[in-house]
């Protein structure tokens, strides 16, 4: 049985909840900006893009939303998610542009 002190209310642990999963959508929504910025970005940029999309994916997963609903959010498989997270696939050796990619 948890006891509550006065000053929280009854309904905390769902405003808890609310907040953790309310965290993990911005959380998401924060990558996929990231990812789309990562695929638009140019010669120029293309490095800081990077680096910023592989921080946000990460984000997105300590936020504590799952693997599997972060890359149905994101439209990445999860094994390239973990892969990309992980750092054993550098993001940018993915973007579309072949020009861009590290060689």
């Amino acid at each position: 049985m948890e006891i509550m002190s006065p000053d929280q209310p009854r309904n905390a642990p769902a405003l808890d909840l609310a907040d953790r999963r309310e965290r993990q959508r911005r959380s998401i929504r924060h990558a996929q900006a990231k990812l789309a910025a990562f695929v638009r970005s140019s010669a120029d940029d293309v490095a800081e893009a990077a680096h910023a999309a592989e921080a946000a994916l990460r984000g997105a997963l300590s936020s504590g939303a799952e693997v599997e609903r972060v890359s149905a959010e994101l439209e990445v498989s999860p094994r390239a998610l973990r892969a990309i997270v992980d750092g054993s696939v550098p993001l940018r050796t993915l973007h579309p542009d072949d020009r861009l990619r590290l060689a």
